[in-house]
């Protein structure tokens, strides 16, 4: 659904096209609506009565003030936290509890924010059994959408066997220069087993140098 900005210009506009999804397409439905408030923006501030006087008894009128309601909620509300992260053993504790018994292998980002808190959590791909390709982009996209001040990445080895391979090692180093680039760190990486994990910072292979070559200013006539 493409997200539409209202401006001074076009609430009219917006209030007319809501209305209308809620079976009041008429013209006089926006006119009633802006005799009584003038503004969306002044909708905050009036009273109980006024906004009775308005719903009239039509049920699609109090479920538009109800939509109106909850997206000024939507711009307010306190942001979900859904763990803190302390430390690589207690997170990597938690990883194994939830990915180890998986039987393909599937690939986990957790967005934190400054606090290193976890605000989002999302399978970014679920691969075959032995394989879960996936690009950077994919990552660094949920650090995007969400804000996020670092990440963690996970993935399981549906073997048992929680050591990594040499793609997985330089798949996590990419990722790692490239959070380092984009100022959205990899605070660590893990690879879960059915007993094991293991974590890059723990293993002392975070953070990664940045190549000079990579890291060099632009230059300026």
């Amino acid at each position: 659904m493409q997200r539409c900005q209202v401006t001074v210009k076009n609430e009219r506009q917006m209030v007319s096209r809501v209305l209308a999804t809620l079976g009041l397409a008429d013209v006089r439905e926006c006119d009633r609506f802006f005799r009584y408030f003038q503004t969306v923006a002044r909708l905050r501030y009036a009273s109980q009565r006024q906004c009775r006087a308005y719903v009239g008894g039509q049920t699609q009128r109090q479920a538009f003030l109800q939509a109106l309601a909850l997206g000024r909620w939507s711009q307010r509300a306190p942001r979900e936290i859904l763990g803190a992260v302390q430390a690589s053993s207690q997170i990597g504790q938690a990883l194994m509890d939830d990915l180890r018994f998986l039987p393909q292998e599937q690939l986990e980002v957790l967005a934190l924010d400054a606090k290193h808190q976890i605000i989002d959590r999302q399978t970014v791909f679920r691969g075959t059994l032995d394989s879960c390709p996936v690009h950077p982009r994919e990552i660094f996209r949920v650090a995007l959408v969400t804000g996020a001040a670092a990440l963690v990445v996970a993935h399981n080895h549906p073997s048992g066997n929680a050591t990594p391979s040499e793609n997985d090692l330089a798949f996590m180093n990419r990722l790692a220069k490239c959070g380092q680039l984009m100022g959205v760190p990899l605070l660590d990486g893990f690879v879960v087993g059915l007993s094991s994990y293991f974590s890059l910072r723990e293993n002392g292979q975070l953070p990664v140098e940045m190549d000079q070559s990579i890291s060099e200013p632009l230059k300026t006539d």
